[in-house]
């Protein structure tokens, strides 16, 4: 990974067209030194897939000449293809219609701006426009996050269409060897319906996964052709949003030789600020799923649609911070818009941020995130079984392992980088597509579970490890009470009371567990509002293979804000992990820890963001690492030594005044 921060700007086409729009464009990226270290033109206003050739090679001389202003005022220059497939529909009322087969999804609509990936036509245009782009002589070219097999369609009738491709004439005949016949798109989606067709509809993904695969080597070699300098760079998509193609990330960069990387994901604006830091560890999971080739990752900083009164300055910074802290070492600016009203203030306010941001990165580099690991498979979809009722493909409940961001808004360290070592969370169905041995090895350490887990582990025979069964599962009208467990400590008796039949299906929001060994600790029972016990909901077992397995019953994954919940979830992560948790927030404050250590803990980073609106006067931090110095740096403040005090599990520092809606990165070690 490289240690320097990188800068760089996605400009749209209005921005460079023409001579007086491109002019002030380059006056305002070069106003303050080390504000741009790199642009990236767009080839396109519109998200549709078909763009005459003609048309695309006048786009391209603009942009050839617009690349050479840049790298004359000492920045360097690239284009960023926005469309391969298309991302929508879009403009399709008065754009040529495609000369090529158009997705089409399973329900059989037919997209109106985004093209089948397979067909010969289709690649064949996809050479020449990158070979046009090539030609431009850019320094790197992106291909952007339209290279994916879902939601390519637009609104029909006020759903969404376009969700599960591509289900044309074109793909159902390249797949019918692997599924051993040519079927129709209604018999091959009756067929992935049969609960035992696993194999098929696993293959299926993995066709999907192919079919992008063969797109971007397509690109690959079009541009090398014309000059194998140029660096390639791919933009991904959430692993979740991915996984009906695989997400097969080492395959796909592996095809376009591809060695700068664009993680992806929405925060638009800050109406609900905390999502910057789910969008964090969203992405954070993208860069830890690159391969090793990549040395180059961006993140995203997407105000869509570029209003300046959005999103304010102090959260993009918060943003940036958070994404450096989660393992990017640069960041890709799409803020422009359309009005210079609009995007001057950012471009004036940035500058004060990256001294702190550049120390960031090259403190940082090649350091792993630690903490609590939520853990995925790439397989998910592919190995989903089917319950009754459910169809595929399809979004199940249970499918959203990144529910469990909520613990690292009480304060609970997460890592992005998948091993487990400091704690798994295993939530929902994505055990599913987890194998019997990775879950043992998981299982090994220590774990945070819910039902719908130990369910699956039931059917699979592991809940021995558990030291629990799923018993029964209420849906209404049941509280949470902590017990006297010494875990408990001083919130033992504490009440907790979700409400868990407001907030829709509270199937998997009341489980009650039955123990299953004499060593299982019972953390918490539940009980009606009369206050009839009915059953444990929260459990805590050392099992045969030494790993610490909790299992939380009661609504695992919602309102775990309380101070007496978050002690607890305190003290059982420090529990399972052995105290190898990186840190603790003592206080009950809005505080979010990001932390990225080297193996032996004496080198890393903690980035701290104060989520509410309330300054917090003073916060005592509980660090597991070796005595060792640590520096505070606040944008716009000097850096400052922080103080320590030596401790039994490591050092503790105290610090004072942490301003609503702002991040502290604090430097461990030389």
């Amino acid at each position: 990974m490289k240690r320097e921060l990188t800068m760089a700007w996605r400009i749209g086409v209005p921005h460079f067209e023409t001579d007086e729009a491109f002019a002030k464009v380059l006056a305002a990226l070069t106003a303050a030194p080390d504000l741009a270290d790199e642009v990236a033109l767009f080839d396109s206003m519109t998200h549709h897939i078909y763009i005459p050739l003609e048309a695309y090679a006048r786009r391209a001389e603009i942009m050839a000449r617009r690349m050479q202003a840049f790298r004359r005022a000492g920045i360097q220059a690239g284009i960023n293809v926005l469309t391969t497939l298309g991302h929508m529909n879009e403009a399709w009322s008065y754009m040529p219609p495609m000369p090529f087969q158009a997705m089409i999804d399973s329900n059989g609509v037919v997209s109106t701006g985004c093209a089948c990936p397979n067909t010969p036509e289709l690649h064949a245009y996809v050479r020449a426009k990158y070979t046009l782009a090539a030609q431009a002589d850019p320094e790197f070219i992106w291909v952007d996050d339209d290279l994916r097999m879902h939601h390519h369609g637009g609104f029909v009738n006020g759903a969404l269409a376009g969700a599960w491709n591509c289900f044309c004439p074109t793909c159902l005949a390249k797949f019918a060897p692997t599924a051993g016949r040519a079927m129709s798109r209604e018999e091959l989606l009756a067929a992935f319906n049969v609960p035992e067709n696993g194999e098929l509809r696993l293959a299926w993904v993995r066709f999907n996964a192919r079919s992008l695969g063969e797109l971007l080597a397509e690109v690959r070699q079009a541009v090398v052709a014309v000059n194998p300098r140029i660096v390639l760079g791919f933009m991904t998509a959430g692993l979740s949003w991915s996984a009906y193609a695989g997400p097969d990330f080492p395959a796909w960069f592996d095809a376009l030789g591809a060695t700068k990387a664009r993680p992806g994901g929405g925060f638009y604006n800050d109406e609900a600020p905390v999502t910057m830091y789910h969008k964090a560890l969203d992405v954070g999971m993208q860069r830890a799923h690159c391969p090793p080739s990549v040395d180059d990752i961006q993140y995203e900083l997407e105000n869509f649609p570029y209003q300046a009164l959005k999103k304010s300055v102090t959260t993009l910074r918060n943003e940036c911070t958070l994404s450096l802290a989660v393992g990017h070492n640069g960041i890709a600016f799409n803020v422009l818009g359309l009005s210079g009203a609009d995007y001057m203030p950012i471009l004036q306010a940035v500058p004060a941020a990256r001294a702190e941001w550049a120390q960031l990165v090259a403190h940082g580099t090649d350091l792993p995130t630690c903490g609590l690991w939520p853990a995925w498979s790439p397989d998910f979809i592919a190995r989903q079984s089917l319950r009754p009722g459910e169809v595929w493909p399809c979004h199940v409940r249970g499918g959203d392992f990144m529910q469990a961001r909520v613990l690292g808004e009480i304060g609970l360290p997460l890592s992005v980088d998948g091993s487990g070592d400091c704690g798994t969370v295993l939530l929902g169905r994505q055990a599913e597509g987890i194998d019997d041995r990775e879950l043992r090895r998981l299982l090994s350490g220590g774990v945070l579970m819910d039902g719908d887990t130990l369910d699956i582990l039931q059917r699979r025979g592991l809940a021995d490890l558990t030291g629990v069964t799923l018993d029964r599962r209420l849906d209404n009208g049941v509280m949470e009470r902590t017990t006297d467990d010494p875990l408990n400590g001083d919130v033992a008796g504490s009440l907790r009371d979700s409400r868990i039949e407001f907030w829709g299906d509270a199937i998997g929001q009341a489980d009650r567990l039955e123990p299953t060994s004499p060593s299982t600790r019972v953390l918490a029972r539940m009980e009606d509002y009369f206050g009839v016990d009915r059953g444990p909901c929260m459990t805590a077992h050392e099992n045969a293979l030494g790993g610490r397995v909790v299992v939380l019953g009661y609504a695992p994954w919602i309102f775990l804000h309380s101070a007496a919940r978050r002690r607890q979830l305190q003290n059982v992560s420090d529990w399972i992990t052995r105290g190898r948790l990186p840190i603790r927030v003592e206080q009950t404050v809005r505080l979010i820890p990001l932390v990225r250590l080297s193996p032996d803990r004496r080198r890393g980073t903690v980035v701290l963001l104060n989520s509410g609106f309330d300054t917090i006067d003073r916060v005592d931090l509980d660090l597991r690492v070796p005595p060792q110095t640590l520096v505070r740096h606040v944008v716009g403040e000097n850096a400052t030594p922080v103080p320590t005090r030596a401790t039994p599990t490591g050092i503790a520092v105290t610090l004072q005044e942490i301003q609503p809606w702002t991040t502290v990165t604090l430097l461990l070690g030389e």
